[in-house]
């Protein structure tokens, strides 16, 4: 769907300026080590644990955000039928992983499916704005959109995640093996934006996305994990957001007060979508303190199921996040 003249709308440069965050780390990463031996390096906590904002901004208020378009009945009706199967999935799954594994086990398997969400999400964008859905390259955009999951799979697990606690006792052969996928990955990716470049699309989010991949390698390999988890989740959520708000006000434009949960509050207009973000801070707080865990990761787990479904090509629901 195009938008009309000023009907609002997410364009690709707002998406693309995200990966911005790449080169900065990286430059301040080479100032650290060149200027100052490495003083940022040794001031960094171990882990975002150690800092109580991270927790309540980043992560789960994206998912929180991410059912807010459920208070407009007639798009939680579209999306039902994607939605539904993806919870009870999801709530079993949680059931059992909480059920039958220990700590670490259930740490690992967070890790897995998150890496799997964030780096499929953003691959899944970048294929899309390149035009690689093309039949004749299917097969290697999915070979390449896999090897960057890869890459984040084993980083993450060699790292411990978000968490940064350790859920493998030997963390050397997950990085090597993300080092392998990355070093795969990248011939790949120059040979997609070739062929994609040469039948017009748009390549710019496929290689920041594969930079981005390098970079946040880059950071875990010199010391720095803590910039590598805040560079991945950075550009995952503030793409998040960036979806959400668009349609909530797209939807805000054509139906004024369809949604109850944002009439409950009195937002409207362009102000809505500003204030996804800080509605989700509150309520994940909120749900820290009240909510079990078990529903925490089943919410979790039905966000990763049902997104990449709920906003893609086709679906009924797409039609609400113009691009330009």
């Amino acid at each position: 769907m195009k938008p009309v003249a000023g009907e609002p709308g997410l364009s690709r440069q707002q998406l693309l300026a995200v990966y911005g965050l790449t080169p900065l780390l990286l430059a301040m990463v080479v100032l650290d080590l060149g200027a100052f031996h490495g003083r940022l390096r040794e001031m960094l906590p171990h882990s975002p644990a150690a800092l109580p904002i991270y927790s309540v901004v980043f992560g789960f208020p994206h998912v929180i955000a991410s059912f807010f378009f459920l208070g407009d009945r007639d798009l939680a009706r579209d999306a039902m039928p994607v939605l539904l199967p993806s919870a009870v999935l999801a709530s079993v799954a949680a059931l059992i992983a909480l059920s039958i594994l220990d700590s670490r086990q259930v740490g690992l398997a967070l890790i897995l499916t998150t890496m799997v969400h964030v780096l499929g999400q953003q691959t899944g964008m970048a294929a899309g704005q390149a035009g690689l859905n093309r039949a004749g390259w299917r097969g290697a955009t999915l070979v390449w959109r896999i090897l960057l999951a890869g890459v984040g799979c084993a980083a993450a697990t060699a790292i411990g995640g978000e968490a940064m606690v350790a859920v493998v006792e030997f963390p050397d052969p997950w990085l090597l093996m993300a080092g392998i996928c990355l070093l795969l990955s990248t011939p790949l990716a120059a040979w997609l934006a070739y062929r994609a470049r040469q039948h017009g699309g748009d390549v710019r989010a496929l290689l920041s996305m594969q930079l981005t991949a390098v970079g946040g390698y880059a950071l875990v390999m010199l010391g720095y994990p803590l910039l590598s988890i805040w560079l991945f989740r950075f550009v995952h959520d503030v793409t998040a957001f960036m979806v959400y708000g668009t349609v909530a006000n797209t939807r805000a434009r054509a139906a004024p007060g369809a949604n109850r949960l944002y009439a409950l509050i009195g937002l409207r207009g362009a102000l809505t979508g500003w204030m996804l973000w800080p509605m989700a801070i509150a309520l994940t707080y909120l749900a820290s303190l009240a909510v079990p865990v078990v529903a925490l990761v089943a919410l979790t787990w039905t966000h990763y199921l049902a997104e990449h479904r709920i906003w893609r090509h086709g679906s009924p629901l797409r039609k609400w996040l113009p691009l330009r």
